[in-house]
């Protein structure tokens, strides 16, 4: 009995001071401790794919391209993956892009399940077509502005050039005029001269 009191004695001290404090989180921390299972997504993927590729040279990402292209033909799953990954990419072409984006349909067809998780992907990639052809539209727009604009500045260098000629000739009239003026004066002083 004397063992007890004084077990729970030097127990209720210890707690008192704070010594147990650690023992009492390290065995609560212990217990919270919760495992957790990631299961990548098909969206999961791409993405990750997309940024570690960020910085792949022109030549890396061509050969990349080319084999991810061979290997999705064949139906591999990883690949039409890096295939819609690589399509995402600042160095692919406009049609490799449009490439991607077929094969990211056709995979969420043929995988139902993982739908869902792409579905944003691909509005994403149907946005960026849109505002791809916009931009195109607006270049064509303002090239053909620049032709229209060009086409007036030429009609009015013409027209300049014309007023020009003009006005250098009604100059060499002018002074032909003046020439003739003088002579009539001095045609007249003559006349004058002789009455006198």
């Amino acid at each position: 009995m004397k063992g007890l009191f004084l077990f729970f004695l030097v127990l209720s001290i210890s707690m008192l001071s704070g010594c147990a404090e650690g023992f009492w989180k390290q065995h609560a921390s212990d217990q919270s401790r919760a495992t957790v299972v990631f299961y990548p997504t098909d969206a999961n993927t791409i993405l990750s794919c997309l940024t570690e590729r960020r910085k792949m040279t022109h030549k890396e990402f061509g050969r990349e391209y080319r084999t991810a292209s061979k290997q999705a033909t064949k139906g591999e799953r990883a690949a039409s993956l890096r295939l819609i990954c690589l399509s995402l990419h600042d160095h692919a072409s406009y049609k490799q892009f449009k490439s991607g984006m077929k094969t990211l349909a056709a995979y969420m067809k043929v995988h139902p399940d993982d739908a869902a998780s792409l579905q944003g992907i691909y509005q994403l990639m149907q946005r960026i077509d849109k505002e791809k052809i916009k931009k195109w539209n607006q270049g064509s727009k303002s090239s053909d502005e620049k032709e229209e604009l060009e086409a007036e500045n030429t009609d009015l260098q013409e027209r300049n050039e014309m007023l020009e000629q003009n006005a250098s000739q009604d100059q060499v009239r002018i002074q032909e005029l003046q020439k003739q003026i003088e002579q009539l004066k001095n045609i007249e002083n003559i006349i004058k001269n002789r009455e006198r």
